[in-house]
């Protein structure tokens, strides 16, 4: 399994989506930006809105590293504006 379907498969994010309204299935996505690698899980909400759950990055340790909010590149802040 890759990085896509460890995260497409995440009971924390599974989780983190309930709260949000969202049922599975989940999206995940990569975006290259600046020579690095981003990974966004999103899914759609009851009122049919993607909606952004959590953005990674892989580290030093090649393992994968959720992104504070305002480092998200700005490829995935276009595609999430709310």
């Amino acid at each position: 399994m890759g990085y896509l379907d460890n995260l497409a498969f995440d009971s924390r994010l599974q989780y983190l989506a309930r709260r949000f309204g969202i049922e599975s299935p989940l999206e995940v996505s990569s975006i290259e930006w600046k020579g690095h690698s981003f990974y966004h899980v999103s899914g759609v909400d009851q009122n049919g809105q993607r909606v952004l759950i959590e953005v990674f990055r892989i580290g030093a340790l090649r393992k994968l590293e959720p992104v504070l909010v305002f480092e998200y590149p700005p490829p995935i802040r276009d595609l999430y504006p709310n």
